[in-house]
């Protein structure tokens, strides 16, 4: 069901729709710096290309609505329903997506630099090469999430889950995982140099090829076990240490082996 054309002419004319019923509505590239459309039902509604900079969009439905290219910078998206959302390359810098609904949501190369995505659901999102740098993910849900050759850089991921992510390549270097739930997740490649794991659960993780040099908290129970190259005819790549979490090669269950068990792909 279209929505209601007057609560679009309303809002194109004031930039003013709180609660509004603009499902389907076409906004595609209209200006709509700093419009109030909290409460507002936009499912989906076309805003790529539009400019929603600063605006209210907190408590919107935005389900399946389509903002690629969106410019959405330090909007306020504070517990939105966004499920399946399609923000492929938008702007999100520093916006307020505290709460927010994001599962299955498309944000392939967003940049969501010191965004705020505390306690937000983004279960099974494409994240693929999003820029997250500086943001605030603590206590965010992210299971099975594809974050592939993503910036986390600093990032606040305190107590996060992170189970069964995709983290294949990643930039998660100074970033804050302590709490956080890493188990099965995939983090081959990944750079966590600096990075605070201090109390996460990483059983399972594949940590295949990691660099960790400053990494705090993975062995707090004793000193590092530095793994030593495996033979080459192995086909193992080295890993560069060795945890009794980390998962182990079926043929090879010892500190000198670290097999690809989930190899993915970013």
């Amino acid at each position: 069901m279209a929505g209601s054309p007057a609560h679009i002419k309303r809002l194109l004319e004031t930039k003013q729709c709180p609660g509004g019923d603009l499902r389907d509505a076409n906004l595609s590239g209209f200006n709509l710096i700093g419009a109030d459309l909290s409460g507002a039902k936009l499912s989906c509604a076309k805003l790529n290309g539009a400019n929603l900079s600063s605006a209210n969009l907190s408590g919107a439905d935005l389900s399946f609505a389509n903002l690629v290219g969106a410019n959405l910078v330090s909007a306020d998206l504070s517990g939105a329903d966004a499920k399946a959302i399609n923000l492929l390359d938008a702007k999100l810098n520093g916006a307020n997506l505290r709460g927010a609904k994001l599962g299955f949501a498309n944000l392939v190369s967003a940049n969501l630099e010191k965004a705020n995505l505390s306690g937000a659901g983004i279960e099974g999102a494409n994240l693929i090469d999003a820029n997250l740098e500086g943001a605030n993910l603590c206590g965010a849900h992210l299971q099975g999430a594809n974050l592939g050759n993503a910036v986390l850089v600093g990032a606040n991921l305190w107590n996060a889950d992170l189970s069964e992510t995709r983290l294949v390549g990643a930039d998660l270097s100074d970033t804050n995982l302590s709490g956080a739930n890493l188990s099965s997740a995939n983090l081959l490649n990944a750079n966590l140099s600096g990075a605070n794991l201090t109390g996460a659960n990483i059983s399972g993780a594949n940590l295949g090829a990691a660099k960790l040099d400053g990494a705090i908290g993975l062995y707090p129970d004793g000193p590092v076990a530095v793994a030593q190259n495996p033979p080459a005819s192995s086909g193992v790549p080295h890993s560069g240490f060795s945890h009794p979490y980390f998962q182990l090669g079926s043929q090879q269950k010892n500190a000198n082996s670290a097999s690809i068990s989930r190899p993915g792909f970013p």
